[in-house]
């Protein structure tokens, strides 16, 4: 697993590359949550993560949590099939914005 970042259309834009599960979680939900910045938004861009375990999930919901707090938003972008089915399958695909691209991502963040 590995965490990077760029800016992109003006918001930060972080991506997680590999498999978020109990092995790679903790140090995933360190690396962001140090990223989140008062009131910012932020797009997790998911095209390279492979597999989401409910460690991982669990780190999504602490990071949308943080987010929330700090009066900012995010939204996902590139969830593969698999990983957009266990969203749905437990409810996490109606707290967050889903998005096909980091493109699409901006342009819901901007208009929320």
């Amino acid at each position: 697993m590995d965490v990077s970042t760029s800016e992109q259309y003006g918001l930060l834009v972080v991506q997680i590359s590999g498999d978020l599960d109990s092995t790679t979680a903790s140090v995933a939900e360190h690396e962001v949550l140090n990223l989140i910045e008062q009131g910012k938004p932020l797009i997790l861009d998911m095209t390279a993560c492979r597999y989401i375990s409910s460690a991982g999930l669990r780190v999504l919901l602490m990071i949308g949590k943080q987010l929330k707090s700090q009066g900012g938003t995010w939204a996902f972008a590139g969830l593969s099939p698999e990983i957009i089915d266990i969203m749905e399958m437990t409810g996490f695909s109606s707290f967050f914005s889903i998005c096909s691209t980091v493109k699409e991502a901006a342009h819901t963040l901007s208009h929320t």
